[in-house]
């Protein structure tokens, strides 16, 4: 799930500088032909080392946006790009009259995992989970890692019965999940909603933690 796999990079930098480079050698290739009344070569092999180029260096590209948006260990979008994202969300769903749901995720007893079991395993832990957001949840919404073992998701929805059956679901899958050092995972969820409880994502996170610390207090009182 990591950022190891290459295929996960968009297309879209290497398409455009080939199609720029291809273009322009397009446009050199008929103006040969023009001034001389035909092109040296009909097969253009002198054609194949820029677009070459332009196929790496567009490649370089993906790769950098991809990683300036992504976080390291999950895939998943990092903090930075839902906060530059937020704003233009947030417009779109007030000209659509649509509501956001704003779910803050903790994983229980994380520190303790990493304690007991090593950093790698608490790595792993991270990676699965986010697994199960992406499996729970639909390919619109933002899923990302907000730092640490927590997740941060975007949702937009028109009833809010959609976001509680998306928490169940992801829950199910929980609990059906089996861990190495664990016979089950817990998470603590905090929810918070546009416009209802605020008009911008930091105030819309803030209850949202809110929330979710309250529940890691009612997780600790019950498991201790």
């Amino acid at each position: 799930m990591g950022l190891n796999a290459e295929n996960t990079y968009s297309y879209k930098g290497r398409v455009i500088t080939v199609l720029f480079v291809a273009s322009i050698l397009f446009f050199i290739r008929s103006m040969v032909k023009i001034q001389m009344g035909q092109v040296p070569h009909h097969i253009p092999l002198l054609g194949i080392f820029p677009v070459t180029i332009a196929w790496f260096l567009g490649r370089e590209y993906d790769k950098y946006v991809y990683l300036s948006t992504k976080d390291p260990l999950t895939g998943l979008f990092n903090r930075r790009y839902v906060s530059e994202k937020s704003l233009k969300i947030i417009k779109f769903a007030q000209r659509k009259e649509l509501n956001i749901g704003i779910l803050l995720i903790d994983v229980n007893d994380f520190k303790d995992i990493n304690d007991k079991y090593g950093h790698d395993y608490g790595d792993q832990i991270l990676e699965k989970t986010a697994g199960l957001l992406v499996q729970s949840f639909d390919e619109k919404d933002i899923i990302s890692r907000w730092g640490g073992d927590e997740f941060l998701i975007i949702s937009k929805y028109s009833d809010e019965n959609t976001i509680f059956k998306k928490i169940n679901e992801l829950e199910t899958r929980l609990n059906k999940t089996e861990w190495q050092h664990k016979e089950g995972l817990s998470i603590s969820i905090g929810t918070s909603s546009f416009p209802k409880d605020g008009q911008n994502l930091k105030v819309l996170v803030e209850l949202a933690d809110c929330k979710m610390y309250k529940r890691k207090v009612y997780y600790k009182k019950r498991t201790n």
